[in-house]
């Protein structure tokens, strides 16, 4: 029987609680209390009955946290560190496969096994890196900004990974492929034209008013990164595009500020 959501959410913030307060008091990351609040409500107590309902609040959490980053990138920098982030990211992404493969080579594993094990190994949770560094708020400095382009070219990466998984397991031909990654382009496109010649025009009617603002761009968050999501890509892109596509507009940084204690709430509960 499921029980209140309410209830439910009450029980594992306070879990949250004590064990956030507890890794305070030892000066280490709070999301590491968060998850193991989650670990402690979920699989070892039982709490959890709502299960798809978190699930929905975790990915909101993402694609806020992702979109916010973006709203903090602006293009120009992008342009100049994108090409450092994803030939550091390629490199490392390479370095990774080739040595997760070899060991499981070594473990005695078919080829076809040892690749899949190596590529999964050699991918970070964008998640846990972009909280780390908004919790220290490194974001904006130049370790930072290339963090956050690695991160980025890992997610594209992955997407080319799972792609050719799915061909090789579901026989997804070339034209599928193709499709995706026009259907990606287009997305992209779009969202150039609007962001550099139509936001611009009605600048004083978003922020006029404090409330239409903080509604009009987290649908544009959202609404973005769940396009993405639902045409084959991820909804870290998706969010993240989302962001930079906004971050000249001059009311960015007021937006930012305030979808914040919502991106913190949902946040909570996707590590959770």
């Amino acid at each position: 029987m499921h029980g209140s959501l309410l209830g439910e959410l009450s029980i594992i913030i306070g879990i949250a609680l004590v064990l956030a307060s507890i890794m305070k008091i030892f000066k280490q990351p709070l999301l590491i209390g968060y998850i193991l609040a989650g670990i402690l409500a979920g699989p070892i107590l039982g709490l959890v009955k709502n299960t798809d309902t978190l699930d929905g609040f975790s990915k909101i959490g993402i694609a806020l946290l992702l979109f916010i980053v973006g709203l903090g990138l602006n293009p120009r920098v992008i342009k100049e560190l994108g090409k450092v982030a994803f030939i550091t990211g390629l490199i490392q992404v390479g370095f990774s496969v080739l040595l997760g493969t070899a060991i499981m080579l070594v473990l005695g594993k078919g080829i076809a096994v040892a690749l899949v094990v190596g590529v999964a190994l050699s991918f970070s949770s964008t998640i846990v890196g972009l909280k780390l560094l908004t919790d220290k708020k490194e974001q904006t400095r130049l370790y930072g900004r290339l963090a956050i382009g690695v991160l980025l070219a890992q997610d594209i990466l992955a997407t080319i990974a799972l792609l050719v998984l799915s061909m090789q397991k579901d026989g997804f031909g070339f034209i599928s492929s193709t499709s995706l990654l026009l259907k990606g382009a287009l997305i992209v496109g779009v969202l150039f034209f609007i962001s550099t010649r139509v936001l611009p025009k009605i600048t004083y009617f978003v922020s006029s008013n404090t409330e239409y603002l903080f509604l009009m761009t987290i649908a544009w968050g959202l609404g973005i990164g769940y396009l993405f999501e639902f045409t084959g890509f991820s909804l870290e892109i998706g969010a993240l595009i989302a962001g930079v596509s906004l971050a000249s507009m001059p009311y960015a940084q007021e937006a930012s500020a305030r979808l914040r204690p919502v991106r913190d709430f949902f946040v909570v509960i996707f590590f959770i």
